[in-house]
């Protein structure tokens, strides 16, 4: 996946224009800026690595939230970056993300 430049968004970032209402949190984790996001409806947690205060790339995403602990599925990159217990973690604070 290429990084926009300037302030474009990533591809695949959700636009509120076409699913209506995003809820999102930004958070520091693992030295990474990360913001969390979730659409009406959807039980994917997507994650995206953000650049001062902007999405950069599409980190990952946290799904079947409803098991323990939840599952994440990282980018390559982040899945070397990220220590087995840090993936846990991660995948747990986007469950309680999606059920708040």
């Amino acid at each position: 996946m290429s990084r926009p430049t300037g302030r474009e968004l990533p591809t695949g970032y959700p636009d509120p224009s076409t699913a209506g209402w995003i809820r999102t949190d930004d958070l520091e984790f693992g030295g990474l800026s990360i913001r969390m996001t979730v659409a009406p409806g959807e039980r994917l947690v997507e994650l995206w690595e953000l650049e001062d205060g902007h999405p950069r790339q599409w980190l990952g995403h946290v799904f079947r939230l409803d098991s323990e602990p939840p599952v994440v599925r990282l980018n390559y990159v982040y899945e070397r970056r990220l220590k087995p217990a840090e993936r846990i973690a991660l995948a747990r604070l986007g469950a309680k993300f999606w059920k708040s």
